[in-house]
């Protein structure tokens, strides 16, 4: 019987190795189980295994390794978020599959993963609800220095905010840490009603028996934890007793389903290990894998990938469903920790949970489509009970991204004088022997800079990367485009840099059609949260009060955004213009660039937008400056709203493109369909500019009567 490799890469040594080496040993077992029932499509599955020794380079490596050299068709692994992102190049570049079973902070959805873990939304915010209902609502976040511990810690912070909690105290620790003494010391002081821990690894056993060696009792100040299970509980003995752990899976679990798995478990492994939730998972996966295959009828990964969309599973751990969005629906538990390293089920979810690792933006983005077929009652009910999107935690995430980038710019000139420092002792070390003091000490302080300046650096690409994916969830997609009644419609947005500070968007709200655009001052992170805010807002706002007339929104938008400047410490404001079309009207209010229209014939039209309002953010009341036109639009007229990115765009001899050229080719082109304008334009902007920089967002809309 021939054969088809799998990958399988972990932590079988260092610091993860105790949490990972089970995670391997659960995915063999399915492996086995799955040969000796006849393997996959006729073949046998031979597991290549690999020990990436608790090191995100070394997962990148084998990861490589695994894929070119042993030629397997897909790999099961990885723990932390660092050693997950550093494989995802290597899996993008081979376009092989990971199924990751871990839970994790979310805000990632590449097309090259598989997460069979918990989302923050099923993990996190029900063990936070069920804190501030049954414990208390003053926390105490601690966690491990890396991505998990201080994205989840944010998305905790804003749940407590939403819902009347009160942060007392926040603290990181590396991975590896076993020195607790000054956090506990503090915990006792400040008296928190509870601990939220999203600690890792081998420093879970130092914390908790440190924290019971203070004398603080489960039953004075619970530890609620989210990467802590059974296998960990192992190394722990009786000083985790009484607290708590939010799961899918417990051992406990009593059906029939988890107590054949744990038996079957236990008869290969013996008494080594219990199972746990990430146990419970990298077992699963391997069948999700098994099933896509087999639904596929192939091992390539497109087609894998296009199969495992919508498979179920019985799981241990009950029913579970692979979503369109590379994440498993599936229940939420809370356990209470015995003194046998088991856990009492004190809590369950009523359903399994929808898995949103974009922190309900994906859901929010929906929304204006779902509320134009609902009654006003549902309307209301939806927005105000769904629960599934969490504004503040985004916010807050982003506008952090350009504080980051400040402090890394902070680092990096404190860097730099002192190494200016250092050469110049160096040059003094013959004539003053005691400079020798001060350069070892110059020497430190550049050192712990330098890891600084990484960390940071890791931290920021991360955030860079949530940004990105943000800005591109947020546009409206070409099938919403299409579906907009009376207009043909098209879009384009291309960043001058990494993420761009422009906005657009398109509603259709009870047969009326929302049209915005947008131009933040500058460009970039900090621009980009901006714009993000400004969508949100815009939706948010005609999603509540559809019936606002343009005044009154602009109003209520501009202090919306103004009040988040201000929150911000920033000097950004922006031009919006809001259109709103109905059966061939268009109102137009906002001050932006002129809006461009063409008529039967090639009739030209130029319609400033200086008087129609005053930018957004500057000023807390633009009450007096908003106003309002209409146009009236015939079949085949053509509208074109824009940034100034194209207008001031310059070529090598640094002209600018400029208004009368971008209506000229308006004019010229009117009689085709609206993408067909789009690519026209963005075609002629590129070849007027050559090889010349683009020093701003571009950004076009492109509307045709139909």
């Amino acid at each position: 019987m021939s054969e088809i490799r799998v990958g399988i890469l972990h932590s079988l040594t260092g610091t993860m190795a105790s949490s990972e080496t089970p995670l391997k040993d659960a995915a063999l077992m399915a492996i086995a189980e799955i040969n000796q029932a006849g393997g996959v499509l006729g073949k046998i599955v031979r597991p290549i295994v690999e020990d990436a020794a608790s090191e995100s380079q070394k997962f990148a490596s084998k990861a490589l390794k695994l894929i070119e050299v042993d030629r397997v068709v897909t790999l099961f692994g990885c723990w932390t978020s660092a050693s997950r992102k550093s494989v995802i190049p290597i899996l993008e570049a081979h376009n092989t599959l990971l199924w990751y079973p871990l839970q994790y902070e979310g805000l990632e959805c590449s097309k090259q993963v598989f997460y069979t873990g918990l989302c923050p939304n099923q993990q996190v915010e029900p063990a936070v609800q069920w804190l501030l209902e049954h414990i208390g609502k003053r926390f105490y976040l601690i966690g491990s220095d890396y991505v998990f511990p201080r994205t989840v810690n944010k998305i905790i912070k804003a749940q407590l905010k939403q819902q009347g909690g009160a942060l007392v105290g926040e603290a990181y620790k590396p991975l590896g840490n076993i020195e607790f003494a000054s956090i506990i010391s503090e915990i006792e002081n400040v008296k928190p009603d509870l601990v939220f821990s999203t600690i890792n690894g081998d420093s879970n056993r130092a914390f908790y028996a440190q924290y019971q060696q203070a004398g603080i009792s489960a039953s004075e100040i619970p530890i609620m934890a989210v990467s802590v299970a059974e296998v960990e509980l192992q190394n722990l003995a009786t000083s985790a007793f009484g607290h708590y752990a939010s799961w899918s899976y417990f051992q406990s679990l009593d059906t029939e389903a988890n107590q054949a798995f744990v038996k079957n478990f236990q008869a290969r492994y013996g008494d080594r290990y219990p199972t746990s939730d990430p146990i419970e998972a990298a077992y699963t996966q391997v069948y999700l894998w098994k099933q896509a295959v087999e639904a596929a009828q192939s091992f390539e990964s497109d087609r894998v990938r296009n199969a495992a969309y919508g498979q179920t599973f019985a799981s241990p751990s009950g029913a579970i469903a692979m979503e369109s969005n590379h994440h498993v629906r599936k229940s939420c538990r809370i356990g209470k920790i015995k003194a046998d390293g088991q856990f009492q089920i004190v809590y369950t979810s009523d359903t399994p949970i929808q898995p949103l690792p974009w922190m309900g933006v994906e859901q929010f983005t929906q929304n204006a489509r779902w509320k134009d077929s609902l009654g006003e009652d549902s309307k209301n009910k939806d927005l105000s009970n769904r629960g599934d999107w969490n504004p503040d935690a985004v916010i807050d995430l982003l506008a952090e991204v350009p504080q980051s980038i400040d402090y890394i710019c902070q680092l990096e000139q404190t860097s730099n004088q002192l190494k200016k420092t250092l050469s110049q002792l160096q040059r003094e070390i013959h004539e003053r022997i005691q400079s020798q003091e001060a350069l070892y000490k110059a020497n430190q302080e550049i050192s712990a800079l330098n890891a600084m300046l990484k960390t940071e650096n890791l931290r920021m690409n991360a955030e860079l990367a949530v940004t990105r994916q943000l800005q591109k969830m947020i546009l409206p997609t070409d099938e919403e485009l299409k579906n907009i009644e009376g207009l043909d419609i098209a879009g384009f947005m291309e960043p001058a840099s990494e993420v761009g500070g422009d906005y657009y968007d398109v509603l259709q709200l009870n047969g009326r059609v929302k049209i915005g655009i947008g131009d933040v001052t500058g460009h970039g992170l900090e621009s980009n949260v901006l714009m993000i805010m400004v969508q949100t807002s815009v939706r948010t706002l005609l999603a509540m009060q559809e019936n606002l007339d343009h005044v009154k929104f602009l109003v209520n938008l501009n202090r919306a955004i103004f009040d988040n400047v201000q929150r911000m410490k920033s000097d950004k404001n922006l031009t919006l213009s809001i259109l709103d079309y109905e059966a061939g009207n268009l109102y137009l209010s906002g001050q932006h660039e002129e809006m461009i229209v063409v008529r039967q014939g090639g009739i030209l039209e130029r319609i400033d937008t200086v008087d129609l309002g005053f930018p957004i953010g500057l000023e807390s009341n633009i009450t007096d400056f908003v106003n309002q036109t209409h146009i009236r639009l015939n079949s085949g007229d053509v509208v074109v709203l824009y940034t100034d990115g194209i207008t001031e765009a310059e070529n090598i001899q640094n002209e600018r493109y400029g208004i009368e050229r971008l209506c000229e080719v308006v004019r010229l082109n009117y009689v085709l369909s609206s993408t067909e304008i789009c690519q026209v334009i963005v075609d002629d902007i590129r070849s007027y500019i050559g090889k010349q920089k683009v020093y701003d967002d571009i950004t076009l809309l492109v509307l045709k009567q139909k």
